[in-house]
């Protein structure tokens, strides 16, 4: 527990996906931790060198990157789905899936967002932060404990026998944002420059527990430029993201407590075949002026704060 571990990945071929599988074998007399078995892994980071820079590719927690992942591909494997929320003891197993080419985009537009790695300068590492038994418990009395816990990564890995095969920088982050207090059109400013293909808020009410922390009928408003793009509910768009998901069992649980604004497509199985419709931020570039986030925002206690992931894609995407 409290552990860092790190995976050195050869250079060989470009990179489509990265999934980092744990095993853990654990009693739990409750579930504590707000995002329960998940938040075993607290931070994922993909490190790679290019010779002009070093930078993190993916810089974001493991319930983070598991409640990405379900936005984007509609469900997760049936072991991490027995895992999510899970608070009784036994061996679990969660994939916590990296994708490098998106799964929502059509190749060959998919394809350059592959990770070239044969053009880096070094081995990418990939680290892995493990929770804490504080992390885990949420200061409450200790209840969880394992009596075995491994990992390890598929990489998955495609040939591109195409020479100066164009790739796209990106990046996948998480940002946690504390509200102490209640108020209307809280503001956020999101990232320049870029291009956004999806934005996921994920509410806690307390380091304990899960839950929406929009005002009773309040909502959101996503402008540029004072021009208002999207205006929510998190409660809406979490039912439209429920209806964009595979079928599924009904004794499986979706996420709760958030909300993913989709830029690329939130149709049923519907994949797409361009960039056109990506939340452009470059614009912004040259004034100075950021995406900004207008929520109306309830405080229920100590530790309310809402988690802001997002995944971006850089350069010039006209063509795209």
């Amino acid at each position: 527990m409290g552990q860092q571990i790190q995976f050195q990945i050869t250079r060989e071929f470009h990179v489509e996906s990265i999934y980092l599988v744990v095993d853990v074998t654990y009693t739990q007399a409750a579930t504590a931790s707000a995002d329960g078995l998940p938040n075993l892994v607290q931070k994922v980071q993909l490190q790679i060198s290019d010779g002009a820079r070093t930078r993190n590719v993916t810089d974001i927690s493991g319930p983070g990157l598991l409640e990405y992942d379900w936005n984007v591909m509609g469900g997760w494997d049936r072991s991490t789905q027995a895992a999510y929320r899970a608070n009784t003891t036994g061996t679990a197993r969660i994939i916590y899936l990296i994708f490098c080419s998106h799964p929502q985009l059509d190749d060959p537009v998919g394809s350059t967002l592959l990770l070239p790695f044969p053009r880096y300068n070094s081995n990418p590492v990939l680290s892995v932060q493990f929770a804490t038994q504080a992390q885990m418990d949420s200061g409450v009395t200790p209840t969880f404990a394992h009596s075995a816990l491994t990992a390890y990564i598929i990489v998955n890995r495609r040939q591109v026998n195409r020479a100066n095969w164009p790739t796209l920088d990106w990046e996948l982050a998480e940002v946690a944002t504390p509200y102490p207090s209640t108020g209307n059109s809280q503001l956020y400013e999101l990232q320049i420059p870029g291009s956004y293909t999806g934005i996921l808020l994920r509410d806690y009410a307390s380091a304990a527990s899960r839950a929406s922390i929009e005002t009773a009928g309040g909502e959101n408003k996503l402008q540029l430029l004072g021009t208002v793009i999207r205006r929510f509910r998190c409660a809406d768009m979490l039912a439209e993201n429920d209806m964009s998901s595979r079928p599924h069992p009904a004794t499986w649980t979706n996420p709760s407590a958030l909300a993913y604004l989709d830029f690329i497509s939130d149709k049923t199985g519907e994949s797409s075949p361009d960039l056109g419709s990506v939340l452009d931020a470059n614009i912004l570039a040259a004034s100075g002026a950021r995406l900004q986030l207008l929520q109306d925002i309830t405080t229920v206690g100590a530790g309310t704060q809402r988690k802001y992931v997002t995944h971006r894609v850089f350069g010039n995407l006209q063509s795209l």
